[in-house]
């Protein structure tokens, strides 16, 4: 029987980097080590990875899904009813969520994955987007503002298809982004990952490590890009690490692409840790 004190140090890693735009969250990618296969939903993630070695599939809405509508937003004060009147008389179906789980599941079950390090979604926010504009398509409400039920049944999805894919013996990057706003009964400032209902406190914890990422002034010029690895009191509170011996803020600024695995968080992982090593055995994806 296996005893945990014999254990080693695990080569899967299970990263979340959750930060504003532009604070460097996708530019990590580039030094991450081994093999890595990413799936993008942001569609300002290539002009960031262009030239990186990671093989990828796209997955955006189509142009014609986009919704015009102005006054199906507004009710009639009259009714209470929200205008028609500007409408378009036909959509298309949103697809990109379904198509994604076809394809993950499709992978999965042909070991696609077997031969890479790493899995890659960037971002979740997009994804998130993705299942909110399918939840509302089969409740007759495309276009429409979302309500309190919506949230609750996209991040219950959200988590049970995370439930599957953090089973997977691969190590998963994930970035997402983060919103602040003022309780209006407590008056409090909060910070709360950019993820709908049951997600938001369930998908951090399916990670090793909730890192924020943030930019400051580099006393030599130019920006320096950080991660923060423990929370702020007056932050992100799902920050966490389970790498030993990191600073409370560490400089993962990539000053070259010569070998960038050297560098940002693939040169923590190097430091702390044993390289990740390549996996050879896939679990099967619950649809």
């Amino acid at each position: 029987m296996p005893n945990a004190k014999d254990a080693g140090l695990s080569t899967v890693e299970r990263i979340l980097l959750a930060g504003k735009t532009g604070t460097g969250k996708t530019k990590q990618v580039w030094t991450l080590p081994g093999r890595k296969f990413a799936y993008i939903f942001d569609p300002n993630s290539m002009s960031t990875l262009r030239g990186c070695d990671v093989d990828y599939q796209e997955f955006y809405p189509d142009f014609l899904e986009m919704d015009a509508t102005l006054k199906g937003f507004n009710k009639d004060p009259k009714t209470n009813k929200q205008f028609l009147g500007d409408r378009p008389k036909k959509k298309l179906e949103p697809h990109v969520y379904m198509k994604w789980v076809d394809d993950i599941n499709e992978k999965v079950e042909k070991g696609f994955f077997k031969d890479y390090n790493w899995l890659i979604l960037d971002s979740l926010t997009f994804l998130s987007k993705s299942v909110m504009d399918r939840q509302l398509f089969i409740n007759n409400r495309y276009g429409d503002i979302e309500e309190l039920g919506d949230y609750r049944v996209v991040g219950s999805k959200m988590a049970d298809v995370f439930g599957s894919i953090s089973a997977l013996p691969i190590s998963l990057y994930c970035t997402s982004h983060f919103t602040t706003f003022q309780d209006e009964k407590t008056k409090k400032i909060e910070t709360q990952l950019m993820l709908p209902g049951k997600a938001r406190n369930i998908l951090p914890l399916m990670f090793t490590n909730v890192w924020l990422a943030q930019t400051s002034e580099d006393p030599k010029g130019g920006v320096r890009y950080e991660i923060r690895t423990r929370p702020d009191p007056r932050g992100l509170q799902d920050v966490r690490s389970s790498i030993p011996n990191l600073a409370t803020v560490e400089d993962v600024t990539i000053k070259g692409l010569g070998d960038p695995t050297s560098e940002g968080i693939g040169g923590l992982l190097r430091r702390a840790r044993t390289p990740v090593q390549p996996v050879s055995k896939v679990a099967q994806l619950r649809s």
